[in-house]
């Protein structure tokens, strides 16, 4: 297959995930947080996700990982919708920079 084709195989299948129930990566930066202070928001975050889904909202929170040097937390998120994440982390109080849908690319030896 010529590059041509892989590229455009790849964009669809790119674009098959992103208008699908997918992943969603939420940016907050926290200068200067504790760690006391990262697990209250964690908290937030997890307690927020749990009442929109008992609500069928079908949002989850897989994690987070703080970028400690960069001031950065990521959560990523599973949901029906970017609007369903934004909902998520407005009801959890906990500012956000931005919400991006997310491609969960395999590791080697994994489909």
């Amino acid at each position: 297959m010529s590059n041509s084709g892989q590229d455009a195989g790849a964009r669809g299948a790119i674009a098959a995930l992103l208008t699908s129930p997918g992943l969603f990566v939420v940016e907050r930066r926290l200068p200067k947080v504790s760690d006391r202070q990262l697990t209250v928001l964690q908290a937030a975050l997890t307690s927020a996700a749990s009442r929109f889904s008992a609500r069928g909202t079908g949002v989850r929170l897989v994690g987070s990982i703080f970028l400690a040097r960069q001031e950065r937390l990521l959560s990523l998120f599973t949901a029906e919708s970017l609007e369903a994440v934004r909902a998520v982390n407005e009801a959890s109080l906990v500012p956000f920079a931005s919400i991006e849908p997310a491609v969960e690319l395999p590791g080697p030896g994994l489909p």
